[in-house]
Formats: C-alpha cells, sequence, structure tokens
C-alpha cells in the first residue's frame, strides 16, 4: 500500500511540475494579428491652437486626382486664421498644393502632386486653427484616449501561486509519506 501510494504521489508531482513548467512556454512573444485599415486610421492631425482636437475641426475631401481637403472650424472662439505643415513635410506651394482662405473663414488645400497625395492618403498632414477665446484662455476639449496598437503580448511566466501550489502539493505528499512510514513502523 504505502509503495502504490508513494507511485501516485510521485506521479502527481511529476506531472505537476512539468505542466508548470511547460504552460507559460505556450504564450508566443508577439502577436501578428490582421490589422484593418481605414480612412479613419489615416485621417489628419486637426489642432486648435497647438493641442489636438477631435472635435472642433472638420474636413470634407472632394476629387480624385488633385484632392481638394476644406477645413471649417466649429468649436467655440473666434478663429484668426489656419496653419499646416506641408512646407515641413518637403511640399512646395504652386508646384505640390495650393491653399484657399475663404469668405466664411474655411481653409481649402488642393494636394496637387503626387507627393502631396501621398501626405495627405497616409495622414502626414497636420492642420491648426488659431482661434482666440476671448478670455485669455486657449482651453479645448481634446480626446486623449490612445488605442492599443502593441504588437507585443503581455509578459508570461509562472505566477507566484502556481509555485506555491506545487510547493504545496510537494509538502503534502512528504508529509503522508512520513506518516504511513511511521504507522507501518510502529
Amino acid at each position: 500500500m504505502k509503495k502504490l501510494l508513494s507511485v501516485v504521489l510521485a506521479a502527481i508531482m511529476t506531472v505537476s511540475v512539468f505542466a508548470l513548467s511547460v504552460v507559460p512556454a505556450m504564450a508566443a512573444d508577439t502577436v501578428n494579428s490582421p490589422t484593418a485599415t481605414t480612412a479613419v486610421d489615416n485621417a489628419p492631425t486637426l489642432m486648435v491652437n497647438g493641442v489636438v482636437t477631435v472635435t472642433d475641426i472638420t474636413y470634407t475631401v472632394s476629387g480624385t486626382s488633385v484632392q481638394s481637403v476644406t477645413f471649417r472650424y466649429v468649436g467655440e472662439g473666434t478663429l484668426i486664421g489656419w496653419e499646416h505643415n506641408l512646407q515641413k513635410l518637403g511640399l512646395t506651394e504652386s508646384t505640390d498644393y495650393t491653399v484657399v482662405n475663404n469668405a466664411d473663414g474655411s481653409l481649402t488645400i488642393n494636394f496637387i502632386s503626387a507627393a502631396a497625395n501621398e501626405d495627405w492618403d497616409n495622414g502626414e498632414v497636420t492642420v491648426n486653427a488659431l482661434v482666440d477665446f476671448g478670455d485669455g484662455t486657449t482651453a479645448v476639449q481634446v480626446d486623449t484616449t490612445k488605442a492599443n496598437d502593441s504588437s507585443k503580448a503581455p509578459a508570461t511566466g509562472i505566477s507566484t501561486t502556481l509555485v506555491a501550489g506545487s510547493v504545496a502539493v510537494a509538502c503534502a505528499g512528504i508529509a503522508v509519506l512520513a506518516a504511513t512510514k511511521k504507522r507501518s513502523a510502529k
């Protein structure tokens, strides 16, 4: 009986230790899941007084080979003017793009060259509305949520509870063996 109990406990402990060493190895280091590309992913960066906004500026796109994009400020405060980063992207006005300040305060950018269209399509364009809020503040509502674009899986490893559990099983096995040995000695 003692030998059978010893073999069963030894088998259980062996399986437990093997499972503890194999289970963490099953998690992958990186996750390469396919991602969908939508127009939202390649949207321009819209800013009010240098602060990113998702609600205070709207834009409409028209045209195919020459894309014409009209930006409108719809937030609070008085629109003073517009800024963009097209020259910083290496584009030349009149050759790559044209800018029209419309009478209604909106801004229209015509992307003429292939390089300008590519910068637009890749979401590299930044448009900044310069706004006077009248009270000396430049506060705007900012969407600070950031999508999780990480391709790494969470860190894995042997958790302390699994280690503690295996130690407890081993100690219980030793205690049972000691008790059966003591009982058989009497």
